[in-house]
């Protein structure tokens, strides 16, 4: 790579992130590969989006059956790279077409399995290798081919600037089985381009047997003003000599040598049968003055003096019947008959298969349409159930909010005492409750004292004197309680909790 287009490249690479390695993959690319360029272009995208890229493109040469090929191709790097692998394209030239394959689609565009490759490991991966992965998957199976060229049509025109286009003949009829007398087949026809361009009158010749009869004389041409001239092609039997032509239209022209050339295209190659004959459809040019219809020419009025022979073959040769047609081939006729009943046995089960369908297509359609009132009666209550349960959690929303402000307002005061616990509504009841405890406490206290004299863990002199003050302080509470049962009228009757 030359220094220019080094510089070049380091001066285009400020929209890649890697720009080191994209500079380091093209020179390795262009160094192995001399035929390949780069250049900066817009490149479009499947989705639309445009963006300036970087491309390789040029002459990939590659070795196809022994022959060498160029195969013209575009690489575009995109700003991703090499993370994003290389879009390769294959560009055709105007007189090449795309052969879309399993490597390549019918835009030229290439993914080939390095490219696969890449998109899994690209750390491995490098320009240089993809192009030799496409050259060698191109010498397998090129992209591209040639157009086929179309042939050009044969022209001849007259030294007076007209021109006149190659018509087909039209189609030939079947021709007549010949008899094993007949002679044998009758030589290709004289083609018009060979006759003579100085001659002073236009004939058609025709092939014929060994020993023809005499044809009828051609007809002569008019001095007037010329007209377009359309010949029907005419079958002749070469088994049966005695038949002839008709008598066909005759353009009127004027008689000037080297005036115009006759185009007519060659006969078509002759069958196992004996070829049908028949005269081209031939066009004379045309003068500036107005063309007249062509009308057919009167027949010569036949002169009894001249003798009976010609007008006798004449004669003959019009009331000649046709030709019986050619039999059809038997076999041709069992296979007809075969196919025709392989036909109608596949029609009939075909049928069949398709009312069976029709039918069932049927059933679903009705089931379809009565079905539409009970979807929307099931739509109905659906939205009346949706529109409950909506109101049920809404509902269920509020409750779960307050009961959750409630444990937030329970959590910032703490956890109350014991005592705090058991209150009553008045400082009566308070006082109540608490002489009512400690006179159980008494008791209790007297009862393990009981138990620890009999026990021996005290003496009784401690057991009189410590039971003698718990007995006069338990009497003096139980008078108090007395005294404020006495007092409350609350109750129907009097509380003695301590009986």
């Amino acid at each position: 790579m030359s220094t220019l287009t080094q510089k070049w490249l380091r001066q285009n690479l400020h929209s890649y992130s890697q720009k080191d390695r994209v500079y380091s993959d093209i020179n390795a690319a262009l160094a192995r590969f001399q035929t390949l360029r780069p250049k900066s272009d817009i490149y479009t995208f499947d989705d639309g989006r445009t963006q300036l890229l970087l491309c390789i493109h040029g002459l990939l040469p590659i070795s196809f059956r022994q022959a060498s090929y160029n195969i013209p191709i575009s690489v575009w790097l995109p700003r991703q790279y090499p993370q994003q692998p290389p879009i390769p394209y294959v560009v055709p030239t105007t007189d090449m077409l795309v052969k879309p394959g399993p490597y390549v689609d019918v835009s030229g565009r290439c993914n080939p399995e390095y490219i696969q490759h890449w998109e899994r490991k690209y750390e491995g991966c490098s320009l240089s290798a993809l192009f030799e992965a496409l050259q060698d998957q191109f010498s397998r199976e090129p992209p591209v081919y040639s157009k086929p060229k179309q042939q050009p049509l044969t022209a001849y025109s007259s030294h007076n600037g007209n021109s006149y286009a190659v018509t087909t003949p039209p189609p030939l009829p079947r021709a007549a089985p010949s008899s094993s007398s007949s002679s044998p087949p009758p030589p290709i026809p004289i083609r018009p381009a060979d006759l003579p361009s100085n001659s002073s009158e236009f004939q058609t010749f025709t092939a014929r047997p060994l020993s023809p009869p005499p044809l009828p004389p051609p007809p002569h041409f008019n001095h007037s003003t010329p007209s377009t001239l359309n010949q029907q092609s005419w079958y002749v039997p070469p088994a049966r000599p005695a038949a002839s032509f008709p008598p066909v239209q005759t353009p009127t022209t004027q008689h000037r040598p080297n005036e115009s050339r006759l185009s007519l295209s060659p006969p078509p190659p002759p069958p196992p049968l004996p070829p049908p004959h028949f005269a081209p459809p031939m066009r004379l040019p045309e003068s500036n003055s107005a063309p007249t219809p062509a009308r057919n020419p009167q027949p010569p009025i036949a002169d009894l003096l001249d003798g009976d022979a010609d007008v006798s073959r004449e004669g003959n040769s019009i009331q000649s019947p046709m030709p019986p047609p050619r039999p059809l081939n038997p076999e041709l006729l069992s296979l007809h008959t075969q196919v025709h009943a392989k036909l109608t046995s596949e029609l009939d089960s075909l049928t069949q298969a398709l009312a069976l369908d029709a039918e069932r297509l049927r059933a679903h359609q009705s089931d379809l349409l009565s079905g539409e009132p009970a979807i929307h009666d099931e739509m109905a209550r659906l939205e009346a159930v949706r529109d409950v349960c909506r109101n049920v959690a809404y509902r269920t929303n509020g409750a779960v909010q307050q009961v959750e402000a409630n444990i937030s307002e329970l959590r910032r005061k703490g956890d109350p005492e014991v005592d705090e616990l058991i209150c009553s509504t008045s400082i009566v009841h308070n006082q109540l409750i608490n002489l009512i405890a400690d006179d159980n406490s008494i008791e209790d206290t007297v009862y393990h004292l009981h138990r620890a004299l009999n026990t021996g863990r005290i003496d009784l002199e401690r057991f009189l004197r410590t039971t003698r003050v718990l007995a006069e302080e338990q009497f003096m509470k139980r008078a108090l309680i007395e005294k404020i049962l006495t007092g409350i009228s609350t109750l129907s009757a009097p509380i003695a909790p301590w009986a």
